[in-house]
């Protein structure tokens, strides 16, 4: 399983949306998958919805062409919250 933290409005994806819950979704994988198809497989679409992706906590340029593998974890962020990042 790969863990993905959901951030702002991308919220409505995760298997309890509710405010107060913890914006996780958990994607079942086998092998090593993009994270692109993590994210279509939730209902996501990385190229019109997400800004900012970090695997393992750390922040990737190419996020949505990197493979992931169970046991990863992948936090995203929507457009409307992109941030710069040095």
């Amino acid at each position: 399983m790969v863990e993905v933290r959901l951030y702002g409005r991308l919220r409505r994806f995760a298997q309890n949306p509710e405010v107060t819950a913890e914006s996780i979704a958990w994607v079942p994988v086998e092998g090593e998958v993009k994270v692109a198809e993590v994210l279509r497989r939730l209902g996501i679409d990385p190229e019109k919805e997400v800004s900012n992706i970090f695997i393992n906590g750390r922040y990737s340029y190419d996020a949505r062409e990197r493979m992931v593998r169970s046991g990863d974890r992948v936090g995203v962020f929507p457009k409307d919250m992109a941030m710069l990042y040095c």
